[in-house]
């Protein structure tokens, strides 16, 4: 028994000497070796050395004559008190026995430790206890563990904690159950609750015939630390590989390796672990196919009832790791429609594929992506986080197709990157779109929306600043800051509301919101023949319904009715919902209790090759028209007369003040200044407009006055000087050598206003590039989008000013060879509406005598607008007019006509080349007119512009010439300008 407290202990080396034997004698009976204890070793990581034992007795208490002995993992403790009497003994033994006095419900407390400490994976098969008592067997005695409680004294980690309860953790008895482990009744821990027995994680997979598939523990599994395991088959056949790149792989685990996502808190086999999840990755097996195998469908049907995926996977996926290690085939297709993958293959949850050898050219970024999409359906997330409703602005997640292929972008980083960035093609868009996104799944739950009642100032209410996207209500795809407020209407150029009060009404959704589709039940007219109703929009090839959320339109024969008209999709009606990924995800494997929950309904079709690039595109275009420069708020733009052909060599000259004006005069403190002219070399020069200098604009200038020969003149350049703008100009004589000559210049920079107006600069180098889309200052598009251009060939391009009200098709463009390079002439050859925009045919020539027109690459500017002048100055009269029928008996285009005075002028052909444009009621003297060919290969110049004989009336006189520079007939456009 325990001595009191404070009481003197003599002790009695004769009386120990022969304890000692007796103790050995048992601790030989216990299975210990009797060698000599070292002094306590504090633990490594990964070891176990000192720990305290708790001890609870229950109703029999343990006797002072009584040896306990622990072990762990083959090792005895050692004892420090082994004698219980309060005080640590020198040596310690490998054994308790005392200071216990039989009492009942009673804790005891021992520190003891292990010398040599053992690798803290023996903590796996438990502490074992064994109870030795020497006595009769009519006194011996039997003792009850009512509780125990293990704890680590250098970590503080507690390997056992079994508090009281109404049954005992063992009776001990001398001759049966002497021994008792603290794994007994207990199964398989889990400490960070992946589904992955620690058991697992440490030893490995157990196999039918007693082994163990160890790769788990070989890869470093951390039994604290979330991990998923997966193994990865391809097919091969011997050619082509399916097999993911290293790249695409690193890019997953970063992800889950940087997942918020905390480790056990508290790890028993040694330093806790950091957050995040371990995406433990085995490239198993390419399994050998002939191409025709490689290509079939792996959804096709075997004779034997099994897919082709099924015969895969069940000749190359161990049994023995079904339950442990979630399965993924990397493939060419599985079905017709070439989706990029597939989850819960083979009706099995934990199966996925990934299809990409259908596709094209595939980046890292989209297999990554695609794996972790498929892995995460795999765990349990849909393409709405906790629901199936896609595209959700308030979710901000690889598993939602607007980030299917790409990633979730970094705002400011956009913002940051996308302002050293001129003109590229479409490739090195999405590559610096994708360098500043990142694979992941959303890391928190974003505001609910409540689409009818929309708060502008809360927007997502996110707390970091990654990029959101939807579609306003005219159907123009829109980004902005998750973290600050949103302009979901659009309604002031995305500036939000900051009245918290204030709540707008927006199907954001309504692009999906499907009435009338293309597709043919006959199967014999392709394409959409249906126009919409009024209250029905129409979205690329689909008609959807407008802010009404219902629709209206009525299937043409050749199209299909998804919807009749009277039908009301949920619309603003329905609430998104935010979801926070990470902390959603589950673990259908192992011992997690999710191991066992049926499949979620499937998924809608996942992402084709086309599908995804195209909302890649599409959101490329958004972050790029959001990087753009905003209008100004006012009109800033100007023209002049260049009359001072043979001016002195670089000296400013003053031109004709009656022919020339700029908004700066509407300013009484620079009303007074005029424009000037520096003639830098033959036919080259530097206009001077004052008080217009703008960062962001376009320039063109038009050949002026009456010759035998043709001559062409366009623009070299332009940029800001102080206050003014300087265009810089080029003139040519028909064979292409410089001359000098007149022209009249325009500049405009981009201002605010309600008409369709649209700018490109391309000036790709050499004129040998596509630039989609095209960014530089010289290139705008008042519908929020992005202008691109395609070079389709020498000599031929394709602008696409994208935005529904350009499809219309009612504008006047003005087009012109643009830069330094070879000379050229530029104009525009045609206009075809393609779907939600208008895409402009735009040819360039050589200048030369030539008899055939002789195309060639070259740099070019292009001005759009409609139901507005040049200039889109709404406050300033102005008119274009376009020609069309046959160019010797030449009608004015309506379609493509516009004045403010809302007259339609007459054209008449004089002679050859020649026509003449009439208007009675626009002109005012000191105006001026740009000119541009509408006929492949003939270019056109002003001749004349004469409203000082009788204004308002005016005539303005064209001429158009071959590509050999004689006059020739040709469909051309005039833009009149004036001041107001």
């Amino acid at each position: 028994m325990r001595p009191p407290p404070g009481a003197t202990r003599t002790r009695r080396p004769r009386a120990s000497a022969v304890l000692a034997v007796v103790l050995l004698a048992a601790a030989a009976l216990a299975g210990l070796s009797p060698v000599t204890p070292a002094a306590p070793a504090h633990a490594d990581a990964g070891q176990v050395c000192r720990v305290t034992f708790s001890v609870t007795t229950g109703g029999d208490g343990l006797r002072d004559d009584s040896t306990e002995t622990v072990t762990l993992g083959g090792q005895a403790f050692l004892f420090e008190d082994w004698n219980g009497d309060g005080a640590d003994d020198t040596p310690p033994e490998r054994f308790h026995l005392g200071g216990t006095g039989d009492l009942q419900h009673t804790t005891f407390t021992w520190h003891a430790h292990l010398s040599p400490c053992v690798p803290a994976d023996a903590l796996l098969d438990g502490f074992t206890f064994h109870h030795l008592n020497t006595a009769p067997d009519l006194n011996a005695d039997n003792w009850d563990l009512k509780a125990l409680r293990i704890v680590d004294r250098d970590s503080g980690a507690v390997y056992a904690d079994r508090p009281a309860s109404a049954e005992l953790l063992h009776r001990f008895y001398k001759n049966t159950d002497q021994t008792w482990n603290t794994r007994e009744g207990l199964p398989d821990a889990d400490t960070d609750g992946d589904g992955l027995t620690d058991r697992v994680e440490l030893r490995g997979i157990p196999r039918p015939d007693g082994t163990r598939d160890t790769w788990l523990p070989e890869h470093g599994a951390d039994p604290c630390r979330k991990t998923i395991a997966v193994e990865i088959d391809w097919l091969d056949d011997g050619t082509d590989s399916d097999r993911p790149t290293p790249g695409a792989l690193a890019e997953a685990r970063h992800m889950f390796d940087s997942a918020p996502v905390s480790p056990a808190g508290a790890c028993p086999y040694g330093p806790v672990s950091r957050t995040g999840i371990q995406l433990l990755i085995d490239e198993s097996t390419a399994i050998a196919v002939t191409p025709q195998e490689r290509r079939r469908y792996l959804f096709a049907e075997e004779p034997d009832g099994r897919t082709v995926f099924e015969h895969h996977r069940d000749g190359n996926f161990p049994a023995a790791r079904q339950g442990f290690f979630f399965y993924s085939l990397w493939g060419y297709q599985y079905s017709d429609n070439h989706s990029g993958g597939h989850s819960h293959a083979g009706g099995r949850r934990t199966d996925f594929i990934v299809t990409l050898g259908s596709w094209g050219d595939v980046t890292d970024r989209e297999r990554s992506a695609l794996f972790v999409h498929e892995l995460g359906h795999a765990l349990g997330l849909a393409h709405g986080g906790g629901d199936g409703v896609n595209h959700k602005p308030n979710y901000l997640s690889v598993m939602n197709y607007a980030y299917g292929l790409i990633g979730v972008p970094d705002y400011s980083a956009w913002q940051a990157a996308v302002g050293s960035m001129g003109d590229a093609d479409a490739d090195v868009w999405s590559d610096r779109v994708r360098a500043v996104s990142s694979i992941d799944y959303s890391r928190e739950k974003l505001t609910d929306l409540r689409q009818s009642k929309l708060v502008e100032s809360r927007g997502v209410g996110a707390w970091t600043d990654l990029l959101v996207t939807w579609l306003d209500p005219r159907l123009v795809q829109r980004v902005a800051d998750a973290s600050q407020g949103i302009d979901w209407d659009w309604s002031s150029g995305g500036a939000a509301d900051p009245d918290p009060s204030h709540e707008v009404g927006v199907s954001l959704l309504s692009w999906s919101q499907v009435c009338v589709s293309p597709e043919d039940p006959a199967g014999t007219r392709p394409g959409l023949d249906t126009t919409p109703h009024d209250l029905d929009r129409r979205y690329g090839d689909l008609i959807v319904t407008g802010n009404d959320d219902e629709c209206s339109t009525m299937a043409e024969p050749g199209d299909t009715q998804v919807r009749d008209p009277g039908f009301r999709y949920p619309g603003k009606d329905e609430t998104l919902s935010g979801f926070d990924d990470w902390d959603a995800i589950t673990f259908p494997i192992g011992v997690s209790p999710d191991a066992g929950a049926p499949s979620p309904q499937p998924q809608e079709p996942e992402l084709t090759e086309k599908e995804g690039r195209r909302l890649v595109a599409r959101l490329v275009d958004a972050m790029v028209a959001a990087a753009a420069p905003a209008p100004s708020a006012t009109p800033r733009w100007g023209y002049a007369y260049m009359d001072q052909a043979s001016a002195p060599l670089g000296a400013d000259t003053a031109l004709n003040p009656a022919y020339q004006w700029t908004t700066g005069r509407l300013d009484p403190a620079t009303a007074s200044r005029r424009a000037s002219v520096r003639r830098t070399g033959t036919g080259d020069y530097e206009v001077r407009l004052p008080d217009v200098a703008s960062q962001t604009g376009v320039a063109h200038a038009t050949a002026y006055r009456t010759h035998y020969r043709g001559r062409v003149c366009s623009v070299a350049g332009q940029q800001p000087a102080g206050p003014d703008e300087v265009i810089r100009v080029r003139c040519f004589d028909q064979t292409g050598a410089p001359v000098d000559w007149w022209f009249t210049v325009f500049f405009a920079a981009p201002a605010a206003g309600d008409t369709p107006y649209a700018t490109v600069r391309y000036d790709a180098p050499g004129g040998a590039g596509d630039l989609a889309p095209a960014r530089n200052d010289g290139t705008f598009n008042s519908a929020g989008l992005v202008n691109h251009v395609r070079h389709e060939g020498t000599g031929r391009y394709t602008a696409v000013l994208k935005g529904a009200p350009y499809a219309a098709d009612k504008g006047y463009l003005q087009v012109g060879a643009y830069g330094t390079g070879t000379p050229a002439r530029c104009h525009a050859e045609g206009t075809s509406p393609a779907g939600d925009g208008l895409e402009v045919s735009v040819g360039c020539y050589a200048i030369g005598a030539d008899a055939t027109p002789r195309r060639i690459d070259s740099p070019w500017v292009l001005s759009y607008t409609q139901d507005a002048g040049l200039h889109r100055d709404a406050s300033t009269p102005a008119a274009y007019v376009t020609t069309t029928g046959d160019p010797e008996n030449p009608g004015i285009d309506t379609r493509r006509s516009h004045s403010t005075s809302a007259e339609t002028p007459a054209v008449t052909r004089l002679s050859a080349g020649w026509y003449r444009i009439a208007y009675t009621g626009i002109g005012k003297p000191g105006d001026s007119a740009q000119v541009s060919s509408r006929s492949a290969g003939r270019y056109c110049h002003l001749g004349n512009v004469n409203a000082h004989s009788a204004p308002p009336a005016l005539l303005m006189d064209v001429y158009c010439h071959s590509g050999a520079g004689t006059l020739a007939d040709a469909h051309f456009g005039v833009a009149y300008l004036r001041a107001p």
